[in-house]
């Protein structure tokens, strides 16, 4: 009974997650006529690799031979799919994917509590990340971003401490848990180097040697977790390096993103003729000649340069506001157009989070004045100018790793905004 009363809130928002994605589950897989690979199998080739790797036809996204070596994706996800494919099938593979997904409100109410120091503020975003929409999908899709999040979060929550008391302890398991997570997605791939002037910063100029010694270990953990790939990718294609996916997304999404918007045009037009088919469906692309497609994409953005902010700043603003509704109603049989009523509601609740948000990281940084600020603001901006490349593709899976830290910064720039209005009120009737 003490357990069940000290981590009461843990377990109820454990259920309440399991519950709402088993019921979107159920539900999607009748729209979809039972089927439980047309419910789960997403549109990013993860399945078919991981069908390959099982079949033996080794990491590859081909349907028929020759199954040539997979250059976009990263192993971390995969090969945990393959292996549950292979002992509980696809529908267990679902089932256990929504059971995992059941930690992340729990991990988020954590951060949030770390940051905001607010036991309530914490549940509440616990419970929001409970019901959020992207999450429910994402739950049972076979896609990365469920095991990405329960292993990025516990890394933020590490870090937390680390920076609090660095300790051996905390300094490797968090660099183990950050490096399977790039494993993952490769997104990721430069927060260490994010994370060097803090490992420094935190011993201070008295002690830098102990500093430069901790990220030294960092460094060498995460490149010891990454290094097995990196080689898989030099003997495949010649060239270091975890993924293809930068130089692929740059040149396949966000260059035809900035033709069409300078050419007037639609980017589906500017998509199927900028690139030729094989880039966009095959290995063309690949990290030995990924630099030659980045080259070709930065002619396109330095020749359009208005264009190109145009698509970045606009895909900044999706990064921050898009809610997912439009997208859970898609996937589950509804007319997105006889639900505006839903729709509008839903996108102005995230702008005013959006402006609360970047009000409360002032606020929070102004009175703080710690690493803990610096570095949470710091990871926001990561993950949103990274995603700025995906130009008319981003939506709200790129900001999920950040939605604790967003919405802890919105509670505290919401709670800043109602005291400064009483304050007004107070003054005024006084």
């Amino acid at each position: 009974m003490t357990y069940l009363r000290t981590y009461r809130w843990e377990i109820t928002l454990a259920l309440l997650a399991l519950c709402v994605h088993t019921i979107l589950f159920l539900v999607v897989m009748q729209v979809n006529d039972g089927s439980v690979i047309d419910t789960v199998r997403a549109d990013d080739g993860y399945f078919e690799i991981a069908t390959n790797v099982l079949a033996g036809n080794g990491f590859s996204m081909a349907t028929t031979s020759p199954y040539a070596p997979n250059a976009l994706r990263t192993p971390g996800y995969i090969y945990l799919l393959a292996g549950l494919l292979g002992t509980v099938g696809i529908a267990g593979a679902a089932i256990v994917q929504i059971l995992l997904a059941s930690a992340i409100p729990v991990l988020g109410m954590h951060i949030a509590r770390r940051i905001t120091n607010s036991a309530r503020i914490g549940i509440a975003l616990g419970i929001i990340l409970a019901l959020d929409p992207t999450l429910a999908l994402l739950s049972f899709q076979f896609y990365t971003d469920t095991l990405f999040l329960v292993l990025f979060f516990a890394w933020t929550l590490l870090i937390f401490r680390y920076l609090e008391q660095p300790r051996w302890t905390m300094l490797v398991t968090s660099a183990a848990v950050l490096g399977l997570a790039i494993l993952v997605r490769p997104t990721a791939q430069y927060i260490p180097l994010l994370l060097v002037p803090f490992i420094v910063w935190r011993f201070g100029a008295q002690d830098w040697r102990r500093g430069v010694a901790h990220v030294a270990v960092y460094l060498a953990i995460i490149a010891v977790i990454l290094t097995p790939w990196i080689a898989r990718n030099y003997s495949e294609f010649g060239a270091t390096g975890l993924s293809s996916q930068g130089p692929y997304v740059l040149y396949t999404n966000f260059a035809p993103a900035v033709l069409s918007v300078a050419r007037g045009s639609e980017f589906a037009t500017e998509f199927t003729t900028f690139s030729t088919y094989g880039e966009r469906t095959s290995n063309v692309i690949t990290p030995k000649n990924g630099d030659e497609y980045v080259a070709k994409a930065l002619e396109v953005i330095f020749m359009h340069p208005i264009a190109t902010a145009f698509v970045a700043v606009k895909s900044l603003f999706t990064f921050f506001t898009n809610d997912g509704v439009y997208t859970l109603l898609v996937i589950t049989g509804y007319e997105p157009a006889n639900f505006l009523w839903l729709l509008i509601p839903a996108r102005l609740v995230w702008i005013a989070i959006t402006i609360a948000a970047f009000i409360g990281a002032l606020v929070y940084l102004l009175k703080q004045r710690s690493q803990l600020a610096i570095l949470i603001i710091l990871l926001i901006a990561y993950f949103a100018l990274t995603s700025t490349i995906a130009a008319f593709g981003t939506n709200p899976r790129y900001r999920l790793p950040v939605d604790p830290i967003i919405l802890a910064l919105a509670a505290v720039g919401g709670t800043y905004c109602i005291q400064r209005v009483r304050h007004v009120l107070n003054g005024q009737l006084g």
